[in-house]
C-alpha cells in the first residue's frame, strides 16, 4: 500500500468541514440553482419572493402586509418592498377590513387573477428542473426530509393548490429558501460574528489546498460569486487570517492562503460549525438525513 501524502493526511485531519458534506453549504448551493432557474425563466419580471407573496395572497383574501409575509416567509423590510413592488406592477390591491376601519387588508387585481395560471405553470416547470437530478423515489424522500428540516420539525398540514398557485409548504425552492433561513438563525446564534457562513466556507476551501489556491478558484469551491469573494477577501486578509503569495508557475498570479494565525481560531470555531449542521438536521433520523445530505448533493452540484 502506497504511503499517503502529507498534504492527503493533513486534510483527512482537518479540523474543519468538508464543504460537500456540510448541510448549510449544501442547502445554499441548491438555492443558488433555484435562483438560477428561476431567473432564466421569468428573467427578472417576477421573484420567487413577489411569488410567494401573490401564494399566500391568493389563498386568503383577508391577509395583512405582516400576516403576508409570515406566510411567505420573508422579514418585515423585505415584505414591504415585495408588496410595494407589486402594487406598482398593479398585482396587488389594498383594502379596507370591513370589521376595522384602522386595518388595510391586500387582494390580488383582476390582471393577476388572469395572469396566475401562465405563471404558475412556468414556477412548476422551475421546480420541475430543480429537482431533475433527483431520482424518483429518493426524491419525495429528499423532499420529506427537506420539509421538516425547512419547518424545524414541525410543517404545517400539508396545503393544497388551489389551481391557480402551488402550496407554498410543498413547493421545493419554497422549502429550500426556508431551510436557508434555519441555518442562518441557528449559525448566528452558534457561531455568532466571529465569522459568516460563506466566509467558513472560503476557509474551507482553501485548508483543503494547503499549497494556496487562486481566488477565482476558492470562489468556484466555495459557491461565493465574484463581488462577495472579493469583499471576503479583502475582509479575511485584514483579520490577519489569509495571505497572498505569488504563484512560483506564474509571478503575474496571486495565491491565497491560511495564516498560522486563523489555524487556531479554525480548530476552536469548528465545533460551533458542526453544533449548526447538528441542529439543522436535528428533526430527522439517520435514514433522513442520508436522504436528505444526498439530494441535497444532488442539487447542488448537478450540471
Amino acid at each position: 500500500m502506497t504511503d499517503a501524502r502529507p498534504d492527503e493526511v493533513r486534510v483527512a485531519s482537518a479540523p474543519m468541514l468538508s464543504l460537500d458534506q456540510a448541510s448549510g453549504h449544501l442547502i445554499r448551493r441548491s438555492q443558488q440553482r433555484h435562483t438560477l432557474l428561476w431567473s432564466q425563466e421569468f428573467h427578472g419580471d417576477l421573484t420567487g419572493p413577489q411569488y410567494a407573496v401573490i401564494c399566500a395572497i391568493a389563498g386568503d383574501d383577508a391577509l395583512d402586509q405582516r400576516a403576508a409575509g409570515e406566510r411567505a416567509s420573508l422579514d418585515k423590510s423585505s415584505t414591504a418592498d415585495v408588496v410595494a413592488r407589486l402594487e406598482g406592477q398593479g398585482w396587488l390591491r389594498w383594502t379596507r377590513d370591513p370589521e376595522d376601519a384602522r386595518r388595510k387588508t391586500l387582494r390580488l387585481t383582476q390582471l393577476a387573477r388572469t395572469a396566475l395560471g401562465d405563471v404558475t405553470r412556468r414556477v412548476a416547470q422551475v421546480q420541475q428542473r430543480l429537482l431533475e437530478p433527483l431520482p424518483g423515489e429518493g426524491g419525495e424522500e429528499m423532499l420529506a426530509a427537506l420539509r421538516l428540516v425547512a419547518y424545524e420539525g414541525d410543517p404545517p398540514v400539508r396545503g393544497r393548490a388551489d389551481g391557480h398557485v402551488l402550496a407554498l409548504d410543498t413547493t421545493p425552492g419554497h422549502l429550500i429558501r426556508r431551510a436557508q433561513q434555519v441555518h442562518t438563525t441557528i449559525w448566528s446564534e452558534e457561531v455568532g460574528r466571529t465569522m459568516t457562513a460563506p466566509q467558513y466556507a472560503v476557509l474551507s476551501a482553501l485548508w483543503a489546498h494547503p499549497g494556496g489556491i487562486d481566488q477565482t478558484t476558492a470562489a468556484e469551491l466555495a459557491s461565493v460569486d465574484k463581488s462577495s469573494m472579493a469583499d471576503i477577501v479583502r475582509r479575511l486578509v485584514n483579520r490577519d487570517w489569509v495571505g497572498r503569495t505569488r504563484d512560483p508557475a506564474d509571478a503575474r498570479r496571486r495565491l491565497l492562503g491560511l495564516t498560522d494565525a486563523v489555524r487556531a481560531e479554525l480548530t476552536e470555531l469548528t465545533p460551533a460549525v458542526r453544533r449548526v449542521q447538528e441542529r439543522v438536521l436535528s428533526p430527522l433520523d439517520a435514514t433522513q438525513r442520508q436522504a436528505l445530505l444526498e439530494g441535497l448533493h444532488a442539487l447542488a452540484f448537478a450540471k
